[in-house]
C-alpha cells in the first residue's frame, strides 16, 4: 500500500510539472546554493531502557544544513527545482542512574534528493514572495551506542538506514540583485523522515539563505 501511495504522489507531481511545461515561456535556467540552520525532532520519547528506574534524557536537535539545486522557469510565476539537501545530524542520549549506571545514545542524519514546484509572486522593488511544495527521496541513517550497565538486546541491530519518498513544503522571499543573480531566504519543512523506531520518527526544518545564479 505504501508503495502505491508513493507512486501516486510521484504521478501527481509529474502531471503538475507537465501542465506547467505546456505553457512555458522561454525563461532562464538557474542554479543555487544554500546554507542555514537545521532542526529535527527525534520523537517525543526516544530511547527507552528496559528495567531502568531512574533516567534522564538529553537532546541535540540542531545542526548546519546545506543544499545545492538547479531550476527552470516554466513561467514568470512558476518554476521547477531539483537538488540535494543535507539536513545535518541530531542526537539524543538517555542516561540510567538506577539500578545501574549507563547510557544509550542515538545519532541520526537526514539527507536526500528533492524536486519542487515553486510559485513566485512579485511584490515590487525586485522582491518576490515564494511558496513551494515537492517530494524528497530521503535517506535517514541512525546509529545506536551504549555504555556502562546498558547494552542492546541480543540480535538487535546498532545501525539503521531507510530511504523513502516524503512530502516537503516551503515559503520565503527572494530579492533580485541583478539580471543574473538573486538572494533568497526561506523555511522548508520535511515530514516523516525515518521510521518511528529506534529513536522516533524525524520531522526536520531548514531556515536557509540561498544565492541563485541565472543562465540565459
Amino acid at each position: 500500500m505504501r508503495l502505491i501511495l508513493n507512486a501516486m504522489q510521484g504521478l501527481v507531481l509529474m502531471v503538475a510539472i507537465g501542465a506547467f511545461s505546456a505553457a512555458a515561456a522561454k525563461e532562464p535556467y538557474y542554479g543555487g546554493i544554500g546554507v542555514g540552520y537545521a532542526k529535527a525532532r527525534l520523537g517525543n520519547n526516544p530511547l527507552g531502557i528496559t528495567g531502568a528506574t531512574a533516567t534522564s534524557l538529553s537532546r541535540d536537535e540542531s545542526d548546519i544544513g546545506a543544499k545545492l539545486f538547479a531550476g527552470y522557469r516554466l513561467h514568470p510565476n512558476w518554476a521547477v527545482e531539483g537538488g540535494y539537501v543535507d539536513l545535518g545530524k541530531t542526537s539524543a542520549k538517555r542516561t540510567m542512574t538506577a539500578p545501574g549506571i549507563g547510557s544509550i545514545s542515538i545519532d541520526s542524519r537526514n539527507s536526500g534528493w528533492f524536486v519542487d514546484v515553486v510559485g513566485r509572486v512579485p511584490v515590487g522593488n525586485g522582491v518576490s514572495l515564494i511558496g513551494k511544495v515537492g517530494q524528497i527521496y530521503a535517506e535517514n541513517r541512525k546509529q545506536l551506542s551504549t555504555s556502562g550497565a546498558v547494552s542492546l538486546a541480543p540480535g538487535t541491530a546498532s545501525s539503521f538506514r531507510e530511504r523513502e519518498f516524503n512530502w516537503k513544503y516551503g515559503a520565503g522571499a527572494e530579492y533580485e540583485i541583478s539580471k543574473t543573480m538573486a538572494a533568497r531566504g526561506e523555511f522548508e519543512l520535511y515530514r516523516k523522515l525515518g521510521k518511528e523506531d529506534p529513536g522516533g520518527e524525524n520531522e526536520a526544518g531548514l531556515f536557509s539563505l540561498n544565492l541563485l545564479v541565472k543562465f540565459e
